[in-house]
């Protein structure tokens, strides 16, 4: 490669990767008023997993009306509080899934429970911040509350695992404010083959062949409720 082309690749990555400071500075206002008539929809928070882990479920130890950034929070297992109402609104965030996530050592009853008790958390958090919150019935709502200046909130289970082998309980997370479902997390249900075993390896196969047939009725009536099947 000749001096020339050498400095014109160097020329490039510098304008398709300049530093943060200088993307700042050229693009925040653009990216705001971006921000302020599009919806962002995140569509994966685990902030319920850390009012677990690091608070015990009691919302009165956790304020979210401040910036916890850098602040260390014992029993989290990323250490630190990723989610409060100022970096949320600082990212231009305007919907949020949040997470009701069990993990799949936990199933059956235990693992039903458990997920109630994580959508709790979520009905509990839009109680207690409703200027700020709202949870979403039908995709219109994402919109109107958006409009209002809040954010619109819908749960996402991450794992089949987590309704028990009932669709009824699937239906019942439904009416509560669940959107989408994963499939499989580590392990799997043992309805669907799991990319990850529950030791944290991949699976070298699959022995329904994706979806076995309690599976397939899963994914049908999650397509007759609106509600998202998330492979990922």
């Amino acid at each position: 490669m000749s001096s020339e082309q050498t400095k014109r690749t160097h020329d490039e990555k510098d304008e398709l990767y300049p530093t943060h400071k200088e993307t700042t500075s050229t693009y925040i206002t653009q990216a705001r008023e971006i921000h302020s008539k599009n919806i962002l929809i995140d569509g994966h928070n685990d902030l319920p997993w850390a009012l677990r882990n690091g608070f015990a479920m009691n919302w009165s130890s956790l304020d979210l009306t401040k910036n916890h950034q850098g602040s260390k929070v014992e029993g989290i297992p990323w250490s630190s509080l990723h989610t409060d109402i100022p970096r949320l609104r600082q990212g231009g965030v305007g919907a949020q899934f949040w997470s009701v996530y069990i993990p799949t050592s936990v199933d059956g009853p235990d693992a039903i429970a458990l997920t109630l008790e994580q959508i709790d958390a979520v009905h509990t958090m839009c109680e207690r911040y409703p200027d700020t919150f709202e949870m979403v019935e039908r995709a219109s709502d994402v919109e109107r509350i958006f409009k209002e200046g809040k954010i619109a909130s819908m749960m996402g289970v991450e794992g089949g695992h987590q309704i028990g082998g009932s669709l009824r309980c699937l239906r019942m997370f439904y009416r509560l404010g669940v959107r989408y479902m994963t499939l499989t997390h580590n392990g799997g249900p043992g309805w669907a083959d799991p990319a990850v075993n529950a030791d944290g390896t991949f699976c070298r196969s699959a022995p329904l062949n994706g979806l076995n047939d309690f599976g397939r009725t899963v994914v049908t009536e999650m397509n007759r409720l609106g509600m998202l099947v998330d492979l990922s």
